[in-house]
């Protein structure tokens, strides 16, 4: 079921599947909202495994960029982000949402995402619980040598999958400069680790279509998995209330 289109009284005891991006420069070849955009094809996958048992949420674009600076990016204040999603959490809760998933696709969510984690489930509250499953940093063994920090070879095989129409293959082409200075997230921004906002270490962005519909289909069985999980979690809740 999708949040969106169902009614007030459809809502109780659901699991709560939210995909949350970020709108941001994924080079000159990748779309801005492409973390966005494979969460959201990863949750709608698994909300049609679970209809009846788990409401997909609108995807969040907006995410935590500012490691973008000097490139394009729409970004939420970090101390607004935990706010806003805390709001979102707890009103989940007392609409009647049984638990929440979190599907993070932008790895600048990643601290805050852990702050509201905890604040949550350490809120003497046995039954709700926020759950992140986050697609950060997954499947980096899929190409040799090289791992993909950012519009890299993971993310773009990812969006090929998904639309390779979505994917500027002449665009990637014209890339003569894959290095990357040291620091890059933690010291210094995209901008100026690569003049084209690439954080592919280990040189040239590859395109493999089946090795990105590998990784999506990765996710969503372990996606489904937790919502497997989650299930048992709250049965067994409601058991011991």
């Amino acid at each position: 079921m999708k949040l969106i289109e169902i009614t007030k009284d459809e809502i109780k005891g659901k699991i709560g599947l939210m995909p949350l991006g970020s709108i941001e420069q994924h080079g000159p070849h990748l779309p801005m909202g492409t973390d966005g955009i494979v969460v959201e094809w990863i949750a709608q996958k698994v909300e049609e495994r679970f209809r009846d048992q788990v409401l997909l949420y609108p995807t969040l674009y907006y995410g935590c960029s500012k490691e973008h600076y000097g490139f394009p990016f729409l970004s939420v204040g970090y101390l607004n982000m935990i706010n806003f999603l805390l709001d979102i959490v707890n009103s989940s809760k007392n609409a009647g949402i049984s638990s929440l998933i979190i599907v993070n696709g932008h790895g600048g969510n990643e601290s805050v995402l852990d702050i509201i984690r905890r604040e949550v489930n350490m809120s003497n509250d046995n039954c709700f619980k926020l759950h992140i499953f986050s697609i950060v940093g997954r499947d980096r063994d899929l190409f040799p040598n090289i791992i993909d920090m950012h519009a890299g070879s993971v993310e773009t095989s990812r969006i090929y999958a998904i639309n390779r129409r979505l994917v500027r293959e002449d665009k990637l082409k014209e890339v003569d400069d894959f290095t990357i200075k040291d620091g890059v997230f933690k010291m210094i921004p995209t901008s100026e680790a690569n003049k084209y906002g690439i954080i592919n270490v280990g040189g040239r962005v590859e395109i493999d279509e089946e090795k990105g519909r590998m990784s999506l289909e990765s996710s969503v069985k372990d996606l489904s998995d937790l919502v497997r999980k989650v299930l048992e979690q709250i049965k067994n809740c409601g058991n011991n209330a």
